[in-house]
């Protein structure tokens, strides 16, 4: 073959590669067809694939052998509809189902070309760059399809999904029938058992902080559920997650205190409710898990995983404000005003009672702990030294904390549920 590189040569070259590629279209996409579907083969067969891959083929081959013979550019392979892009991301798949049969169909034409070519390697290389442009052109469009298709879909599924936590997080018995459709809806098994998983980045986060943080507790609860059947709600710096817990291996508890023995446990607050028998009864884990990451904020416990078990007492209080209020009314509401004597009490009960334990806590002489245990009795009509009594006064101090946690809330400071769903 002598080389030319005249444009007439080149043009009558892309001609006869056009004349071949029409002549063989049938042949051709019967070849990818064998190709793909081979390729794709699986359990279930779908006998309506071949069909639609052939018919798809043979409209490819046409488009690319008008391009050959047309304007440079992207020619009238840009005319092809691009709506395998959006069924792959329909159907959850990867991007690289998207465009895998082009490059497939690709390979099947350029190695026609190339067996057939008469003309110069100059002629010959035209042909298969300009086969690549078009090509490149027929992948790009159904990128943008699956793209845009995929976007729409995260959108839906993020609106869903905060519909559905908002419901389960209201409070009021929901309908499990609702429930269990939008769950279905977003491909989620609704009767198996979820527990919420709350967590909160203190100072707040730059969003390249949340970032990172929000990925470090994202990889270790795919790692309780790699099906990827969690519900998530979250604003920088803030995060409620509902995580299926029926799964092998250790739960996400165990995995999130792994977690946060490291670095991420500097700024993290972490908690966790109860599990719920199925998702429409998940709501109280929820909420659970918000009034325990509110206590573990206030009682400044970052980098550990407050459990709604431990603070159970302080939950609820916190759920029920009259009965915080006559607990400290009727145990320390006269110590309310003297702080001092509030502090030397939870000293003291911290100390497990040990008088030189609680002056050395306070820093201030035995005596003085005596003295203002003399006076706490005398105020509460308690005795110091009766755990019956301590008990009652260490469930008032609990009370006493709600109530200054809820004043911390509406001050807008640590109402995490206004400030998730704001």
């Amino acid at each position: 073959m002598a080389p030319s590189n005249t444009p007439a040569a080149v043009a009558d070259h892309m001609a006869a590669v056009a004349g071949s590629l029409k002549s063989a279209s049938t042949t051709l996409a019967n070849e990818f067809v064998r190709q793909y579907v081979t390729a794709t083969e699986s359990g279930a067969v779908d006998r309506q694939a071949p069909v639609e891959a052939f018919e798809m083929a043979v409209r490819v081959i046409d488009l690319c052998a008008n391009g050959l013979t047309g304007p440079t550019g992207p020619g009238p392979a840009a005319d092809l509809p691009a709506g395998r892009g959006a069924r792959i991301a329909l159907q959850g798949k990867s991007v690289g189902e998207a465009v895998e049969w082009l490059r497939l169909l690709e390979r099947v034409v350029a190695d026609h070309v190339l067996a057939h070519a008469t003309g110069g390697m100059d002629e010959i290389r035209a042909a298969i760059t300009r086969l690549a442009e078009l090509f490149d052109v027929l992948c790009t469009r159904e990128l943008e399809s699956f793209t845009s298709t995929y976007n729409e879909l995260a959108g839906w599924q993020a609106r869903v999904s905060t519909d559905l936590l908002s419901c389960l997080i209201a409070g009021p018995a929901v309908d499990a029938s609702t429930v269990n459709d939008q769950a279905r809806m977003l491909n989620i098994n609704p009767h198996q058992r979820f527990r919420a998983i709350a967590a909160y980045h203190d100072p707040a986060p730059t969003p390249q902080q949340w970032m990172r943080a929000r990925r470090r507790i994202m990889e270790v609860l795919w790692r309780q559920d790699p099906r990827r059947e969690i519900l998530l709600r979250e604003r920088r710096g803030l995060l409620l997650a509902l995580v299926p817990i029926d799964r092998s291996g250790p739960g996400p508890v165990a995995l999130l205190t792994e977690m946060l023995d490291g670095e991420p446990g500097r700024s993290l607050f972490v908690s966790a409710g109860e599990p719920g028998a199925s998702l429409s009864a998940a709501g109280h884990s929820c909420r659970q898990a918000l009034s325990a990451l509110e206590i573990s904020i206030y009682r400044d416990q970052r980098g550990r995983v407050t459990q709604c078990t431990d603070v159970i007492l302080e939950v609820l209080l916190a759920h029920n404000r009259w009965v915080s209020k006559r607990l400290i009314e009727t145990r320390i509401g006269q110590l309310v005003e003297k702080p001092h004597l509030l502090d030397t009490l939870r000293a003291y009960i911290s100390c497990d009672m040990a008088l030189q334990r609680t002056a050395e806590e306070l820093v201030v002489h035995p005596n003085t702990v005596a003295y203002r245990l003399r006076q706490i009795a005398t105020l509460t009509g308690r005795d110091m030294r009766r755990i019956t009594d301590i008990g009652d006064l260490s469930v008032a101090l609990m009370a006493f904390d709600t109530i200054q946690m809820r004043r911390d809330r509406e001050e807008a400071r640590t109402d995490l549920r206004a400030r998730l769903f704001a």
